[in-house]
């Protein structure tokens, strides 16, 4: 009778287990091929190890089904069950925790893959506490939690915004080898000058070079204005020029822009506010940083007209030496044909 209730009970909690990976894999596949809400697709911008959320899902979810499969066979393939179920687990917690801090939205597809992660780890600390010996369930346990961890750990150091890689702060010719650095400050008096200028400028040698456009902080309140000017580079090339325009002038009553001031002052232009993951920001910034740094620019405002082959370049500082003819010059100077 005992041994009859214990298969029952085996058959169950065997049962659940398939019903929780297979739903897992379905929800994968759900989540690849993008049928879902809005916020799935900001989820979607997110990747582990470089992979799409879906393919390691199905990728994952498949190993699984095939090691449940034989672990009645194979007494190796318990632990490796284990293992992978607390380590998805421990990975399941960072996802939940960007979701509610990062992207500040919930996706139901991923949030019901974690479920059917918990309810696969729950039905294997049953089985351990039900038909394992005593002296052996702390090891188990143990395992258990130390997979949990590490499944963390590792989930919070492969896990990144897909922008991250290819977040592009880069306007006009992709192709050109040749890039003119506008180098500014938005509270930098001579900046201000000739920023009418540098708007002319670039509509000139947009068609024909990389343009980039970087802010040195000589002014510290310049950095309440980098995060919107970045997301305009990266999101909105198009319009930029007007958006940029746009900023200078809030520059002019603020030190401080709020985000509803942003807003109001790019609605015109038929622009939404995006919300920035933190780390974009910080990587623009240190896009920044290593620009002007690594040219040697001490002083706003500063172009550089620098070739990516042969290394040449030329720095223009101020408003007598920023002009149109001046920059002309330095791009056949570097070697712009």
């Amino acid at each position: 009778m005992k041994s009859a209730l214990q298969g029952g009970q085996n058959r169950v909690t065997s049962g659940i287990l398939w019903f929780a990976m297979i739903a897992g894999f379905v929800l994968s596949l759900m989540d690849l091929l993008e049928i879902c809400t809005d916020a799935c697709s900001e989820t979607a911008k997110y990747t582990i190890f470089g992979l799409n959320f879906g393919w390691f899902g199905l990728a994952f979810f498949s190993t699984l089904l095939i090691v449940h499969a034989v672990r009645n066979r194979l007494p190796i393939a318990r632990l490796i069950l284990s293992l992978l179920l607390f380590g998805s687990a421990g990975a399941e917690l960072h996802f939940i925790w960007l979701q509610k801090y990062e992207i500040g939205k919930w996706c139901p597809i991923c949030l019901t893959i974690a479920a059917t992660v918990y309810l696969g780890c729950g039905v294997l600390l049953y089985e351990t506490l039900r038909s394992e010996p005593v002296k052996n369930r702390f090891k188990r346990i143990t395992v258990m939690i130390m997979a949990l961890v590490v499944g963390t750990i590792t989930a919070t150091f492969g896990v990144v915004r897909e922008s991250q890689a290819t977040l592009d702060f880069y306007l006009g010719n992709e192709k050109s080898p040749v890039t003119v650095y506008f180098i500014s400050d938005w509270f930098c008096p001579v900046c201000r000058k000739v920023e009418p200028r540098i708007a002319q400028i670039y509509s000139q040698v947009v068609s024909d070079a990389r343009v980039a456009f970087i802010d040195y902080p000589i002014h510290a309140e310049t950095n309440n204005f980098t995060p919107y000017n970045l997301q305009f580079l990266a999101f909105e090339k198009e319009k930029y020029p007007k958006l940029r325009a746009a900023l200078a002038t809030l520059a002019m009553k603020t030190k401080t822009p709020t985000a509803e001031q942003v807003q109001e002052a790019v609605a015109p232009l038929d622009v939404t506010l995006r919300q920035m993951n933190y780390a974009d920001i910080l990587y623009g910034l240190q896009t920044n940083l290593t620009t002007y740094r690594g040219f040697g620019v001490t002083a706003t405002p500063s172009v550089v007209v620098t070739h990516a082959k042969t290394g040449r370049k030329k720095i223009l500082v101020g408003d007598k030496q920023i002009t149109l003819q001046a920059i002309r010059s330095a791009l056949v100077e570097v070697g712009k044909k």
